[in-house]
This record gives C-alpha cells, structure tokens and sequence, in this order.
C-alpha cells in the first residue's frame, strides 16, 4: 500500500509514473479496465484503457506545466499507433505535487484536464479541452466511442440491418399464408394497420433476439451463437431460445420472436433460409457494436425511422440529460454508493415505448453510484430492473425491445423479472380500453401482455389466451396495479384533437369515437382537456400516484406545454400539486426538438409534487430555473457534460440584471435564469420564450408594468397598455372560414387577405388578394347563414396568426377596406387612427418583443398566436394618449404605409424599421430602440443561426 506523500520539498520529488498509477488504479475502481506503463517497457503508454466494445484509448498523461510536452508525447503516440480508438491527453493540476495525500487527492480532484488529440491514428480537428474529476473522465472514456465513431458506425450498421430487414421481409411476403401470420401477431398486438410495416418490425423482433442470444453466447458457453443454432435450421435456433428462456431468463427477449420464428415452419426450407440467413449475416456485421451506448443506440436508430414503427421517441443525448438532471439533488438524502436504496425507487414510464427514458433512468443510476464509490454496479441494475423500472405502453413489439435495451446495459445478469406491460387498447363492444390512461381514475386496471411473472397471466400472456408455445406461469385474465412512485418519467404521444382529431388516430375510423368519448368522461373531473392532445391526459394519469412531498416528474413535451391556451389546465394540474423545479428549452435552430423524427419544438420539464397540506415552508419563494439551451446537446458526452454544468451553474436571479451563463469546455451554450412562481403563475411559462435573459426581462417589464427598460440603455419609459381585445371582437380563424365560404378569384362582396406571402406582404398597408363567397349550405354541420354571420367579425386591422419569424416582414398591416383574413386575426375597431397608431406599435421593435414573448411556439421559428392569445395580448393603449400622440402616429404609418420593410432578421439595418421605431420613440419619449431591435435580429427564432 502506498504511504501517503507529505508537503514540503519532498513532495516535489512525486513522480508522474506515481500519479499515473493511482489513476488508473481509481478508474478501475469505477468499472473500466485500466493498466498503467510498467517500467522498463520503453514506448508504453502512460495508462492504457480498454473498453466493454472491444476498443483501446491511450491516455497520456504530463502535470500541466508541461503541456507542450504532452502534445509532442501525443504527436509520437499518434505515429505509433493506429488502431487505438483515441489517444487522450491529460493534464494532472500542479497543486498534486505538494499534497499529505496524493491518492485522496486526486479521487477528490475537480480540476484534472484532458482532450482527445487523435484517433485512428489521425489527428483530430476539434480537440477541445475538458476540465473535471475521475468520475467525469470515466464518463466521457465510456462514451467515447460514440463521440467519435458512433454516429458513422450506427448509421452504417443501420443500413446494414435495414437492407437485411428488406430483404428478409420480402421474401417472407412471398409466401401469403406466412407473411398474413406474422403480420397479424403485430398487428394485433401493436394495432399495426398496415400489413407491410407489421411484417418489417416483426423481422426486426427477430433480428433482436438473434443479436441478443449472440451476445449471451459471449459470456455462456452453454448458448450457441446464431450461426452454431443455425446448422439445425429454425428447430436449432427455437432449442437454443428454449434453453434460454428456461434455464438463464430473458423470457421477454425471446418469446415474441420465438411466436414470430414458429409461423415460419409453415414455409419451406427455402423459404426459411432466405428470411433468417440475411438477418444472421447482419448481427455478424455489426457485432461490434456492443454496449449501451452503440447497441442501444442501433436499436433506437431502427426504431425512429417511420418505416418500421411510424413512431417518436426521445433522443438519447435527450434521455440521457433529463435522467441526469432529474436525479440532481434528489431524493433527499440518497446515499448513491449503497446500491439498495436507489433500487428501492419506484419508477414508471406510462408511455414507456422502446425504454429509451427507463434505459437512461438506469444507466444514470449505475454511473451515481459508481460515482460515489459503490462497488454493486450488477447487482443494482438488477434490482433496478426487477423492482424500480415499470414501463407500460400499448405495443408489445416496442415492449419487447424496451425488455432488450434493459438487458442489453449488463448481459451478463439474468432476471427474474420485469415490470414490462402492454395495456389493452381499442374497444370491444361496449367496453372501451385506452392503453395506459385506463389509470386515470384506477389504481389496478387490466393488461393485455405482461413481462412480470407476478401477474397471473405470466409472461406474454393475453386474457384468456395463450400465444406461441406457452410458458409454466399462463393463466387467465389480469391485471396491474400502479404503484406509488417516487419518478414519473414520460416522452407521452403527441396527438391533439384539433383540426380533425387526431386522437388515438391509429385505430379504425370506427372505434375512434369511442374512445374520444370515454377519454372526454375520464378527464372532465380532472384538469386536463384532449385538445392539448394525449400529453395532457398522461399528465392527470401519473400525477395522483406521485408520492406528496417527495414524488417528482420527468417530461417530454411540446414547447406548448408553455405557452399554448389548450395545455391551461395542465399547466394549472403542475402549478397547483408541483413545484416547477426547472424548464429546459432548445434555442437551437438546428435542433428545437428532444425526440428523433420530428421537427415539433419541445421542452423538458422537472417538477417535484408539494406535501399534501400544500407548499412546505421555506424561507423564500418556490422558484423556477428555465434553461434556454443556445446549443442542444449532440451527443451522450455532450448531454452529460451539458447537464453537469447545469447542476453546477447559479441561475441568474429574473429580478436583477446580468446573465448566468451556461459554459462547456470553454463555450458558452445557453443560460439560466430563476424566476419566482408568482410572475408566471396561471399565465404562460414565458421563461422559454427568448434565449437571453435581457430579453426575458424586457418582455416582462413590458407585459407587466407597461415599463419599456432597453438592456444596456439606462433610461426607461412607461407606455399605457391595454389588451387588444378592449378594442372589438378578434375575428374568426382559418376553419370557421372554410366552413362558411369558398375562396374564390371573382370580386365578391367579402375581401380576403389570403395566405401571408412575405414577398407579398412586405408593409404597412394591405389590400385584398381574394374573396370569399358565402356557402348556402355550410360545412362543418354549422347552420344556413354560417358565412355572413362570420363577416359581422370583419375589420381593417389585422395581426399576423401563422408565420415564420425569421422569412416575416411585418407582423400587422392595416386595410382601407373591411376584410377577413386567413392566417391574420382581424380585429374591429371604430377609430381609424387607433387602428394605425397599433400597426405601428405591433411593427416596432418593443410589439414585435411583445408577440414573440406570448407567441406559441410550434416548430421553432413557425409560430401561431391562438385566438386567446389575442384576446389578451397587450398592447399600446392609443386611448389613453394625447390628441398630439394619436396624430402624430397616425401621420407616421401614413408615412411609412407603403414602405419595404425587410424581413426581420435584417431589421438591424432596415431604413424602414429604423424609421419606424425612431418615430414611435419619439412620439412617445421611449428610450432609443437601436439596442433591442439589434438583440431581436440575433435571437434565434428570428435569425435562424446559432448564439
């Protein structure tokens, strides 16, 4: 054993090989396969890792006085070497010299360097510097294979597997009878209406348990490999899962595949090798990608793409920040090195799909408690699996693979159990089943599928019928109950029910209703409404089985959630039991998103449930951290490092200036900001509106006090603000239209502003560019004279209702005449010179500050304010202002009415707008605006370029 080194001149005698040694001694301490340069042994590398994918990193090592040293070292090393995956440097801190105790020293240490400086042996162009502990290089040498090579290898192994998948399910629909088998298993078991993608994802099922009974052959000499399996055809491969599934486990791995594997009996021998060999062939050439992060990252990559699931899940660097955040200073006095208690938590994913969340929620767990210096890594994922994770959701294929991911993290550990449910979904007669919103209302409610030997019904099992071969635990009828749970983590479907409810939209047109009915009923006693879409619905569902005080949810959702009128009620649901611990939005033109496979711009929320007598005391006001993202985490290591520097970064206080800065490895990639509960509750989160807080705080100043603060400009202004509907009725939207008129190009009695064309529609003043024709007999079961009642809501000023920040020009126009409008609000008001002094207003910089801070974000820069949104959208109160003001900004539209505004990422420059807002300040003794129309032209929703 080492003897602790002592301060003074013989501590500056501590041998960098010394200090070598102790780090690797300390990171195999944290589970990798570490070995440190034996003397004697010239060229060896400082320390030499290996990982569980096979791949080799050299880490070299130099105190950080001699960090040009260490560049020449990496330059040999690069030389010598081209097969290690990385050569890494690293900087030990000087201080390490003179320390009582090297070893507790360095595991202590936050200030270690380290950079990947070659690869493959090429040099690597980005090479940045990353500062931290043991733990967080640990994290970041286990993840480095998907940081360099991942992406490339993935997507090559996933073109691998899908052309074998192709392949494999084109020949299998050759054979009708068998493809119709197979197709009908998913079909009934994943509500999978089209035959073709039921038969892809039912060769993917197979291709899953041929890759996983591979990796079991790797660690038990009793399994055969594929190919070994294969020798006796489909009999030898359904043997070797048999053995499996009775003497290791992993029934949820292997019976669906096994039932899929039995249809394929029927066919002929030609048949059965052309649809297995391809699949085999496949699992060979992406054998290595092994692991969490490579294989559970293959899968998710398979399953995103829309043409063997057609459906979304969460990113993985998404999962991986939010089980990183959620467990950030919570549960109250967790103890992360005894791995009994955080496998005691109760944790459930309503909506769970492939488990990508449940997945992330247990890796995130293991790494604390390696972290903390827990030596049970194995047996916690264990009881993680056995006893914390419940996942439910209402396609057996997605629970099959979330039973794989779950197994795929450690191979090695058999289970005997697993929390995995498929809810029964559709309706039969006259009983309705809504998958896992049956739990709205229910503690214990029915299954379909069940991968726990607890139920009665057993693994696989359906409600009076067994599938495939059977297993020793089949019987009838059962169900589930919900626990109390401690974590509610949920990426929830995204379908809504406006605009042709889209509600349970994969079911027939027939049972639809019925389950629209029966959702209406359970959610009408509970604050949640359909509109919102199913997402509200799994909220109300989960929070009532959160534990009081302590119980906390972890969510996916769109940025809606924030902002929308529909989601009201749910924002109330949090406000009223939870405290909104913190808000993660994405700032990130190239990614607004959290899932893969859409472009829908969405938030991560954390809430912790209130005690049940209400808020507990505090000594101060709960309050809310938002982070604005400016970059959205690319990849695992870039989600860890993200999410440790949230945890460690001081929010900046909403009330007082200056920014809280979110800083990675020297780049700044967002901020904090903490917001007490009073400034936004019962009204939107506005915290995710704008990437800056300068901005935040402009528009709140504004929204709230009428006050005109310009960040950076000391003086300040009050202006009188009212809302826009103090001025006369909002007009109606694009759907009442269609149900009451035609559009057509003949000159009618009722003008349309169609459409928002931006080389069109570049300024102030607007004319007609359609007309409407009243329906005799309107659509949408409205009554005879639907059209003209519309018309009464015409009027001259109209406000922009779907447009793209960043291609718009103008956001309101004014017209000499009476109009409707589709994609504008129009708005009746009986003053002509009240009407131009708001479409100067809304134009200027501080009304556009003020749209895109209530604005309701959809898809990154397409934005569509609601109906009640307008209806309390503040604005310039041209009432309460002198005939002087009134006239002299009626006189500067008039000005300004035909002017070209440019498109609002050029609004910097634009003589018009400068005009424009010089003129409003003027008139109205505001502070020069130069400053937050340049702001404004640099958010990202406007210039669609990264901060």
């Amino acid at each position: 054993m080492m003897q602790p080194h002592t301060q003074g001149p013989a501590a500056e005698t501590v041998r960098e090989e010394a200090v070598n040694t102790l780090l690797a001694e300390v990171l195999r301490g944290y589970g990798i396969a570490a070995r440190a340069e034996r003397r004697g042994r010239f060229g060896t590398p400082d320390v030499r890792v290996e990982l569980k994918t096979g791949d080799a990193i050299i880490l070299e090592c130099k105190w950080e006085s001699s960090s040009r040293l260490l560049e020449e070292q990496l330059k040999d090393r690069l030389a010598q070497d081209n097969e290690s995956l990385a050569s890494v440097g690293v900087l030990y801190p000087e201080r390490l010299k003179s320390v009582n105790n090297l070893r507790a020293a360095l595991e202590s240490a936050t200030d270690l360097q380290w950079y990947p400086y070659g690869s493959r042996g090429k040099l690597l162009s980005n090479r940045p510097v990353r500062a931290g502990s043991i733990a967080q290089l640990t994290d970041h040498l286990i993840s480095l294979p998907m940081d360099l090579e991942g992406v490339d290898r993935v997507t090559a192994a996933a073109g691998v597997i899908g052309y074998a998948l192709e392949q494999s399910a084109k020949r299998i629909a050759q054979h009708a009878r068998v493809a119709r088998s197979i197709s009908d298993i998913i079909a009934k078991t994943d509500q999978e209406s089209d035959r073709a993608r039921a038969l892809r994802i039912g060769c993917l099922v197979l291709f899953n348990a041929l890759a996983f009974q591979d990796r079991l052959s790797a660690i038990n000499e009793d399994v055969p490999t594929t190919k070994e399996a294969w020798r006796q055809g489909i009999s030898g491969l359904r043997a070797a899962w048999g053995h499996i599934c009775s003497s290791i486990d992993y029934v949820p791995v292997f019976e669906l595949a096994a039932q899929i594997l039995d249809e394929l009996i029927i066919g002929s021998g030609e048949l059965q090798a052309s649809a297995i060999i391809p699949l085999i062939g496949a699992v060979d050439d992406t054998y290595t990608l092994e692991g969490h992060d490579l294989s559970g990252r293959l899968f998710h990559t398979l399953l995103s793409d829309a043409k063997f699931t057609g459906a979304y899940y969460t990113s993985v660097p998404a999962a991986t920040l939010l089980s990183h955040l959620v467990f950030h200073d919570w549960p109250p006095r967790v103890d992360w090195s005894d791995h009994e208690f955080p496998a005691s938590l109760s944790i459930a994913d309503l909506a769970c799909g492939t488990g990508t969340l449940l997945m992330a929620v247990a890796v995130e767990a293991e790494r604390r408690h390696t972290a903390a210096g827990g030596q049970n890594a194995a047996a916690l994922h264990k009881a993680m699996v056995e006893e914390a994770i419940h996942g439910y959701d209402v396609q057996l294929s997605a629970v099959h693979f979330a039973a794989t991911s779950l197994a795929m993290l450690n191979p090695n550990i058999s289970f005997d159990r697993m929390n995995l449910y498929v809810m029964p979904y559709g309706s039969d007669g006259d009983k309705v089943s809504l998958g896992s919103l049956d739990f709205l209302g229910n503690d214990e409610v029915p299954v379909q599928f069940a991968l726990s030997p607890d139920i009665a019904g057993g693994l696989l099992r359906e409600a009076a019928k067994v599938y495939g071969n059977g297993s020793p635990t089949a019987a009838n009828a059962e169900t589930v109950l919900l626990p109390s749970l401690d974590l509610a983590i949920m990426n929830p479907p995204f379908t809504r029910s406006g605009f042709g409810n889209l509600l349970f939209g994969s079911l027939p047109d027939a049972e639809r209703p019925k389950l629209q009915k029966e959702l209406r009923k359970r959610l009408k006693s509970r604050q949640a409404t359909g509109t919102a879409g199913l997402g509200a619905a799994f909220v109300a569902a989960a929070t009532p089985k959160l534990r009081p005080g302590e119980g906390r949810l972890a969510l996916v959702l769109p940025a809606t959630v924030c902002t929308g009128p529909s989601w009201q009620q749910t924002r109330a649901l949090i406000e009223k039991d939870f405290a909104l611990n913190m808000v993660i939005a994405s700032h990130d033109p190239r990614r607004y998103n959290f899932s893969d496979s859409t472009d829908l711009s969405e938030v991560l929320l954390i809430a912790t449930r209130r005690p049940e007598n209400g808020t507990a005391a505090e000594s101060a006001e709960p309050r809310t951290v938002f982070v604005n993202l400016w970059q959205n985490p690319n990849g695992i290591v870039d989600a860890q490092r993200t999410a440790q520097a949230i945890a460690a970064t001081a929010p900046a206080n909403f009330e007082n200036p200056g920014a809280a800065l979110l800083e990675v490895d020297g780049w700044h990639v967002g901020e904090l900001v903490s917001i007490p509960e009073s400034r936004f509750a019962g009204k939107q989160w506005f915290g995710v509106q704008f990437a800056r807080a300068d901005l935040l705080r402009a528009a709140g100043n504004l929204l709230d006090n009428g006050e005109v603060r310009i960040p950076g400009t000391p003086t300040t202004a009050k202006v009188p603000m009212t809302q826009l509907v103090e001025f006369g009725p909002i007009g109606p939207d694009s759907r009442r239209l269609d149900d009451g008129f035609d559009k057509t190009g003949s000159i009618t009695a009722y003008p349309l502003i169609d459409r928002h064309d931006t080389d069109d529609r570049k300024s102030l003043l607007c004319s007609p560019n359609a007309y409407l024709s009243p329906l005799a007999i309107p659509r949408g079961k409205q009554n005879p004279g639907y059209g003209e009642r519309l018309w009464k809501q015409a009027g001259r000023l109209l406000v922009a209702a779907r447009f793209r920040v960043n291609t718009a020009r103008v956001v309101a126009m004014w017209s000499r005449e009476n109009v409707l409008g589709r994609m504008w609000w129009t708005v009746q008001i009986e003053n002509p010179a009240w009407e131009k002094a708001l479409a100067v207003w809304l134009n200027s910089s501080v009304g556009i500050l003020t749209l895109l801070a209530i604005r309701n974000t959809t898809m990154g820069s397409w934005v569509q304010p609601k109906k009640a949104d307008m209806e309390v959208f503040p604005v310039l109160d041209p009432r309460a202002l002198s005939a002087d003001q009134l006239a002299a900004l009626s006189n500067l539209f008039d000005t300004l009415a035909e002017a070209e505004f440019a498109r609002l990422p050029a609004m910097v420059d634009c003589p018009a707008r400068r005009a424009l807002d010089d003129g409003l300040s003027q008139i109205l003794g505001l502070p020069n605006l130069a400053g937050l129309r340049r702001l404004l032209a640099s958010e990202p929703v406007v210039s669609n370029r990264r901060l």
